[in-house]
């Protein structure tokens, strides 16, 4: 079975190991590069994929380019764990909200096994935030947020090397490109209007912070959103990111386009 046949199949550890192999015996294959790069960002392995990234450069000059922009984009997934361990905070466009603090406070009780309180925090946050409504994919919805506890309130948006959250109440206009190929799995192309009037082409992460940590292949490629209970009503997501929109749970990729109301 070829190394995409078992990316396709679900099975990426074996299809990093047997990438490996052949990058080794084929070292000016681009193509078994890439697709060996693209793996092991799927793993996590970040040092390991910009090497490549740099071989890649060096070996086809006309596409540094894309190459920078994959280097983008791993700077920001560092970040984003930073941000996750809560070693570091993310930027907040087009500015923090209001209850960014109280925000903080709630996941770290959370964190704390102190769920009780977590609770009255986020309810706190609930009655200082608007109702939000609109459309999703031209149907009707009240109510939108990421089922992870952490990230429940926000979107994450990469924009060149940066990690940046978006409050949902910031967003006037969301549009995510149709997933094509295994890049799209996982960074899609997007662009973000907000109330601002603030518009910016990015790109979204698919899987939830720290997915490739997750035992199941499955789970890693995004086929698969599993949950780990943080206590009470919260869970932390591993794979692709599902929003609740209204009563309905929507993966990120199955979203084209998002037209928030005030």
């Amino acid at each position: 079975m070829s190394s995409k046949d078992l990316i396709m199949a679900g099975r990426l550890s074996e299809a990093r190991s047997q990438l490996i192999e052949e990058v080794k015996s084929s070292p000016a294959d681009l193509g078994k590069r890439t697709l060996l790069f693209q793996t092991l960002a799927f793993c996590g392995e970040w040092e390991k994929a910009e090497r490549h990234l740099d071989v890649l450069a060096a070996q086809d000059p006309t596409a540094e380019t894309g190459m920078q922009v994959y280097k983008n984009l791993i700077l920001a997934e560092k970040k984003r764990v930073e941000v996750l361990r809560l070693n570091s905070r993310p930027s907040c466009l087009p500015k923090p909200p209001p209850y960014l603090e109280l925000y903080y406070a709630a996941w770290n009780k959370l964190v704390e096994k102190e769920t009780d309180q977590a609770i009255e925090l986020f309810a706190q946050i609930d009655s200082q935030r608007p109702i939000i409504s609109g459309t999703v994919n031209g149907k009707d919805f009240t109510g939108f947020k990421d089922t992870d506890a952490f990230l429940s309130l926000f979107l994450e948006a990469i924009e060149y090397e940066h990690y940046v959250w978006i409050p949902f109440e910031s967003i006037r206009e969301l549009s995510i490109s149709s997933p094509k190929t295994l890049f799209d799995l996982l960074w899609i192309a997007a662009r973000i209007t907000t109330w601002e009037g603030l518009s910016m082409g990015c790109y979204l992460p698919v899987l939830y912070p720290e997915t490739f940590l997750h035992g199941d292949d499955r789970v890693k490629l995004g086929r698969v959103t599993d949950w780990s209970p943080l206590g009470g009503p919260y869970s932390r997501g591993f794979g692709q990111h599902v929003f609740q929109v209204g009563e309905e749970e929507i993966p990120i990729l199955e979203i084209r386009e998002v037209l928030f109301s005030v």
